[in-house]
């Protein structure tokens, strides 16, 4: 999708690396919220 937005897939790839790269990863524990709220309906 964001090699739509942008003029070239370099230019999205560039952006994209420049994003991970600097990312923070949070390891969360327990059951995803998602799991929960599809077991209530």
């Amino acid at each position: 999708m964001i090699h739509i937005l942008t003029t070239g897939g370099t230019i999205a790839d560039a952006i994209l690396d420049r994003i991970v790269h600097s990312a923070h990863r949070i390891n969360l524990k327990g059951e995803s919220m998602r799991k929960k709220l599809k077991k209530n309906y």
